[in-house]
């Protein structure tokens, strides 16, 4: 069994740690968070039903040891702030588009930089549902089940929080149309 559950893990490490990264923005504490989560995952691997997808089982593992440790430093990232939200969609210019920069190219890197200062704009508990509805592509019933939300919150943190995405982008190119900052 735990020769099975090494290759396993070993096959998903890479995007644990990734979505680890996104949630906390920091290098040693996500590898802390995925050795916590792995651990939880295998004490949780017997008792998954067959067939079950074992990415799920390791991001909702990282997702609840994520969220336990929030709250064991009294933080909660899934607290509602309170904030009030403008539902208008922002009017934008219409900028040009730019061809995508090659892959290690100067341009590429401070394209990085760039969506790196928008992404850590987000309060943590919208980046870590934005992170598991669009990049791994869960439901939004399997992000409800994860993180012991109602479906109605989770998808509605979701779509606030790709709009505080695209508005904290807008501004962002805003800065770098007037001259104000660099992208």
């Amino acid at each position: 069994m735990a020769q099975a559950f090494e290759e396993l893990i070993g096959t998903h490490l890479d995007d644990v740690y990734s979505a680890a990264l996104c949630f906390t923005l920091d290098e040693g504490r996500a590898e802390e968070l995925v050795q916590e989560a792995s651990i939880r995952a295998f004490h949780e691997y017997p008792h998954r039903q067959r067939g079950a997808d074992f990415r799920h089982l390791m991001l909702g593992a990282l997702v609840s040891t994520y969220l336990q440790r929030q709250r064991r430093c009294g933080r909660d990232p899934l607290a509602p702030d309170g904030g009030l939200y403008d539902e208008r969609v922002p009017g934008t210019e219409r900028m040009p588009i730019e061809p995508f920069p090659e892959l290690g190219s100067p341009g590429y890197r401070v394209l990085l930089d760039w969506f790196s200062r928008v992404w850590e704009q987000l309060d943590d508990g919208d980046r870590m549902i934005l992170w598991l509805a669009d990049v791994e592509r869960l439901r939004h019933r399997r992000v409800a089940e994860m993180t012991g939300l109602d479906v109605e919150e989770v998808r509605a943190r979701h779509y606030r929080a790709r709009r505080n995405l695209s508005r904290s982008a807008a501004r962002e190119l805003g800065r770098r149309a007037s001259g104000g900052a660099k992208v």
